[in-house]
């Protein structure tokens, strides 16, 4: 009887390990990291030969929602527009995947305060 109870709190202690382990893994590689940026026409470069069909690449310092800086660097098929803002979607191993234009409203308050370097 203690080895089937033995038995069967190990599959349980197992199968907990590995929702825990997908959960991690589905919280860093699945679920996007949004960051702000400002763009600066003096970052702008040529995205070089493997830019799967982007002629523009940017390197923007940017910042979280909680203010922490990161040098992201992507790619576009055109120039951006010189100190719009961007909300820029990242993720694990990817880097930027997606970016689009937003107002000074839509920035949260922490990374606003590194934007206008506070």
């Amino acid at each position: 009887m203690k080895k089937i109870v033995a038995a069967v709190v190990a599959v349980l202690v197992v199968c907990a390990a590995g929702f825990a382990a997908w959960q991690g893994y589905r919280a860093v590689f699945t679920e996007p990291d949004a960051y702000y940026a400002q763009v600066d026409a003096d970052k702008l470069s040529s995205a070089g030969e493997n830019n799967n069909g982007f002629d523009y690449h940017y390197d923007l310092p940017a910042f979280s929602a909680k203010g922490e800086e990161k040098e992201l660097g992507f790619d576009t098929s055109r120039e951006l527009r010189d100190g719009a803002y961007l909300k820029l979607e990242t993720l694990a191993l990817r880097g930027v995947t997606s970016w689009e234009e937003v107002s000074w409203d839509e920035i949260p308050a922490a990374a606003q305060d590194a934007l206008s370097g506070e």
